[in-house]
């Protein structure tokens, strides 16, 4: 069984867990208070790059969707990475100043870590954490993924999705016509002949099917009688789907449990809500993380639920242990969604 911490020392039992070898586990972080700093010089994300918006390609008229506000991926923190085994946190400034033996060290390496706080002195820089100070040499600064999926603004009956890498369109011959980026959109369009194995992108212009994560607006089968406002999660394709009145209104891509803490599918609903989380491996786990603050948590089962993910850009990969990863931006959408559709019925399919 995992526990959820609650800050004053309230141990919660939390949650059953599905699988044996790694878990997703979530300790409750405080809500973020707001300090006065000023704003750091961003440095790499020791993970992938983040991508840019999505760009849409040429569509006819009138417009079929717009991408999510970029309000909507606004931190509430910074992050960082800590992987110096030697990196010490601090109990106070004072200690920190003092460099006296008033620390203690992060529990698990990597570790992701949100940074509350900034001092300087005597020409030495300190991030304040929720527990503790760490001299900001220890930190590596990055920027989370900047992707967010799509508003739809009209109904559609074309198959539209995501490019998964960068890729090069080609014409029934094979001759290459134009590059395609990363998180691009891209909507299917009638074509003058076929390809199999392609999406046609235009008139005779194709792209390659393993590289291009594909949906539509249809209900789905497994959504059945009765259920009209719902989220939908295609595992094959890493999709999730949000429909309202039985009309899709929001696409975006997901990360899913990986190999071996495939997420399972089902039916479910939305439980509860947690501003931010601190996540763990239980203890019996072959698994190891470390993750402080994680945004915008939805459980849909025991301890499994929806969450920003902002230590990676793997969006449309299976990548989590067990829980479904989303874009910080799209996580705060969904949020705010499930809170106005409480219990929200939720539906995971394995897909073809």
């Amino acid at each position: 069984m995992a526990r959820i911490r609650i800050p004053g020392g309230v141990p919660l039992l939390f949650c059953a867990l599905f699988l044996f070898l790694s878990a997703c586990t979530a300790e409750a972080t405080p809500t973020p208070q707001a300090v006065a700093s000023a704003t750091p010089t961003w440095t790499a994300s020791p993970t992938a790059s983040p991508s840019m918006t999505p760009t849409a390609t040429s569509t006819p008229e009138p417009t079929w969707y717009q991408p999510l506000d970029e309000s909507y991926g606004i931190m509430a923190y910074r992050y960082g990475l800590v992987e110096d085994p030697d990196a010490r946190r601090y109990a106070t400034l004072e200690d920190a100043l003092a460099n006296n033996g008033n620390f203690d060290r992060l529990p698990i390496l990597p570790a992701y870590v949100a940074i509350m706080g900034e001092e300087t002195r005597d020409g030495h820089t300190f991030y304040q954490f929720n527990y503790g100070w760490m001299e900001s040499s220890k930190v590596q600064l990055f920027e989370p993924s900047t992707f967010r999926g799509i508003l739809l603004t009209r109904e559609v009956a074309f198959r539209f999705g995501w490019v998964l890498e960068d890729t090069t369109s080609v014409n029934a011959e094979g001759t290459l016509i134009q590059n395609y980026r990363r998180y691009q959109v891209v909507h299917e369009v009638p074509a003058v002949t076929e390809k199999p194995g392609f999406i046609a992108v235009g008139a005779d212009e194709w792209l390659p099917m393993d590289k291009v994560a594909v949906t539509d607006a249809s209900l789905p089968e497994d959504a059945g009688a009765y259920t009209c406002h719902f989220i939908h999660v295609d595992l094959s394709t890493q999709v999730m789907r949000v429909y309202h009145d039985c009309r899709l209104v929001f696409a975006t891509l997901v990360s899913s449990g990986r190999e071996p803490a495939w997420t399972f599918p089902g039916r479910f609903s939305i439980q509860t809500w947690f501003p931010f989380m601190l996540l763990t491996a239980p203890s019996w786990s072959t698994s190891v993380y470390y993750q402080e603050a994680v945004p915008d948590f939805m459980t849909y089962y025991g301890d499994l639920g929806f969450h920003g993910a902002y230590w990676h850009d793997d969006f449309g990969t299976p990548v989590s242990h067990g829980c479904i990863n989303l874009s910080p931006g799209d996580a705060r959408w969904l949020y705010t969604w499930t809170e106005e559709w409480m219990g929200a019925t939720v539906i995971i399919s394995a897909g073809e």
